[in-house]
This record gives structure tokens, C-alpha cells and sequence, in this order.
């Protein structure tokens, strides 16, 4: 988008000169373009005009009508790129007010232009004051466009982003893959709606849209991050304990396992012998306790996971599957207050977004 507009104009002029005056009862027309270089006419020139051309195809595109009592009326084709300072506040929402100056060198505020009856103004110079005729062209500018290439992507884009809402609190794959994704595609998107755009200072309406899609699909990926905050926490309750060798460790599983086989042998009513050996080297001690550990491996799971635990580790491993479930049902409440809550703050947004600018925003020319 430049600061400019492009006009293609039929420029029509009319004036008096005593000297053209002639007995016919008719007008004649003059399509010469080097006799009309012969004859006066005011030197008029578009003053806030980037480029301007006459139109030579076929024929130079130009006529002169001269009456019997000097009145002379010219028209001509003219095509114009005429700089326009647009004020981008409400953009794509705006409409514009664009000004085309039409001044003469050697007229004095006594000019009088009777073909420009839009607007008249006195322009003081360094030459002295001039008169100025202003044509203003007013445009609104069509929002079909923008809402199809603009609006209504980004807006999608944003839904797909709370797509992560239904998604299992233990996806993280996913749920990443998904915020990344729809994160760096709403910036392509702004990136490209802002390079069609003129540099100016003014904060637009469609910034204010893109910047509020990005934070909702920031804020998204923020909600994932608490989500998984809260599966993973844990108990801020640190007890302490007793730093204990391998070797100790190792001597504990294996008591531990001595006292809950006798306890099964006697249940099922048969009797267990254990033959107590003092082992004459420590190495014999560590094929002991390694043959034992073997027979421990080899134990039925269901044995392993419910007979061996003591009562304390019972407890800790109950606690802690219990403070898992807990985290997973406080993350899973925070994805269902987000599907309501993500959708009815952006429907508000919008409500106050198009109220905003399309019936109280005005346009400051």
C-alpha cells in the first residue's frame, strides 16, 4: 500500500479571450495540438501530483471549442498519481479523504475557476498568496477483502490453538507440536498483512487484531505449561533420610525377603529352614547375597509388589499414586475451565473490536 492514488481524469478548462473573437455562428473545433500551442491558455499544474501524463493513443486525446464571442473550452484526458497521506488508525476499518490541488503560475487570488466548484482556498507563498481549487475525493475501503485474506484465517487459527484443550494432559508431543504450530504461523500471517502496509507510527486496528490472536495462542501454550506443572508437582514435604551404602541396601532387601517367604511358607502351613552359614571370606558373603537377590528376581510380580513392601514404603507408594491422581484431576479442571473460558473471552474481544470501530471510531482527516 503506497501514500498515493492514481486518477484518470477528463481536465476541462474554459476562459475568455477577446482576441479568438470571430463572426461565425458557430463554434469551431481545433484538434491541432501545435495550434493550440499558438493560443493562450492558463498554466495549470496539480500540485500534490507524484506523475501525471496526457493520454496520445490513438490520437492525442484533446479538444478546443472556440465561440463567436472568444469563449474558449478546452478538455483533455489526463492520468494522475496524486500523493494522498492516509491515517491508518482504523485500517482495514478506515475510509479515506484525499485531497487533488490544482493551482496556476500566473494567476492572482482573483482567479476564479468555474469548472472546480468542490473547494477553493487562498495558499500563502514566497511568490506571494495563490488561489487553489482542492477536488476531494472520499473512499471507503472494502472489508470483504480483508475479512477473507485476514480476519477470518487468524480467528481459525486461534480455534485450532484450544484444540490442545481436549487433548490428554500426559500428550506433551502434541500439545507442543500443536501451540508451536499455530503460534509461528499467526506470526507469518501478521508478518505478511503488515509488509503491504506503509511505515506509519499510528497503531492500526488490524495490529490490535493480530496482537490480541497472538497472545490468546501464547496464552494457550501457557495453560499447557501450567497443565503440565501441576501433573508433575510435587509434595513440598521433604523427609529426611538416612544416606545408607549398597551394600546395606542390599542387606536390607534381602532380610526383608527372608521374613516375608517364612511368612508365606507359614500361612500355606508348611515349615521353613533357613541354614544360617558364616561365611569364612567376604567373598563368599557376596555369592550368598547374590543368589538370593537372583531368587528374589525370579518371585512372582504380584508376590514382589504387595509381600515385600514394608508397611512404611506401602504407605509412601500409596501417597504417591494418590497425590498423582490428585494432580491429574487439578490439571484436567484447568483444561475444562479453559475450553469455556479461551472461547468466551475471545467472543467478548470481538463484540468490543467491531462495536468499537465500526460504529464509534471515527476517521480524523
Amino acid at each position: 500500500m503506497c501514500q498515493d492514488f492514481q486518477v484518470d481524469i477528463y481536465f476541462q478548462q474554459k476562459w475568455e479571450d477577446s482576441r479568438l473573437r470571430h463572426n461565425n455562428t458557430r463554434r469551431f473545433l481545433i484538434k491541432d495540438p501545435k495550434l493550440f500551442s499558438q493560443i493562450w491558455h492558463p498554466d495549470i499544474y496539480f500540485a500534490n501530483a507524484r506523475t501525471s501524463s496526457f493520454h496520445e493513443v490513438t490520437q492525442p486525446n484533446f479538444l478546443v471549442w472556440i465561440y463567436p464571442n472568444g469563449t474558449i473550452w478546452y478538455d483533455c484526458r489526463i492520468s494522475l498519481t496524486v500523493l494522498c497521506m492516509q491515517r491508518l488508525a482504523r485500517y482495514p476499518l478506515d475510509s479515506q479523504k484525499c485531497d487533488m490541488r490544482i493551482l496556476s503560475y500566473i494567476r492572482m487570488p482573483d482567479m476564479k475557476m468555474g469548472m472546480i466548484d468542490k473547494t477553493t482556498r487562498m495558499d500563502e507563498y514566497a511568490t506571494g498568496i495563490w488561489s487553489c481549487a482542492i477536488a476531494t475525493f472520499h473512499g471507503h475501503r472494502e472489508l470483504t477483502h480483508h475479512i477473507l485474506q485476514s480476519y477470518i484465517p487468524t480467528a481459525l487459527i486461534v480455534f485450532v490453538s484450544w484444540f490442545s484443550f481436549w487433548l490428554d494432559v500426559e500428550a506433551v508431543p502434541g500439545r507442543v507440536s500443536l501451540s508451536i504450530t499455530t503460534l509461528l504461523t499467526l506470526a507469518t500471517q501478521s508478518s505478511a498483512a503488515r509488509m503491504s502496509l506503509p511505515q506509519a507510527s499510528d497503531v492500526k486496528a488490524i495490529d490490535i487484531w493480530m496482537g490480541t490472536c497472538m497472545t490468546f495462542v501464547f496464552l494457550a501454550m501457557i495453560e499447557f505449561t501450567i497443565v503440565n506443572y501441576c501433573t508433575r508437582r510435587k509434595n513440598r514435604r521433604r523427609r529426611k533420610k538416612s544416606v545408607k551404602g549398597l551394600s546395606d541396601q542390599v542387606h536390607e532387601l534381602v532380610s526383608q525377603y527372608k521374613e516375608k517367604k517364612n511368612q508365606l511358607l507359614q500361612r500355606n502351613g508348611t515349615s521353613c529352614y533357613e541354614v544360617a552359614m558364616l561365611p569364612a571370606d567376604p567373598e563368599s558373603q557376596e555369592k550368598i547375597d547374590r543368589k538370593q537377590i537372583r531368587e528374589l528376581n525370579q518371585a512372582p510380580p504380584l508376590y514382589i509388589k504387595r509381600n515385600l513392601l514394608p508397611t512404611s514404603k506401602r504407605k509412601a507408594l500409596e501417597e504417591r499414586i494418590s497425590r498423582v491422581e490428585e494432580n491429574r484431576k487439578f490439571a484436567q479442571a484447568i483444561d475444562r475451565n479453559s475450553r469455556i473460558y479461551f472461547p468466551l473471552t475471545f467472543g467478548v474481544f470481538n463484540i468490543l473490536y467491531w462495536g468499537y470501530y465500526l460504529k464509534f471510531a471515527t476517521d480524523e482527516y
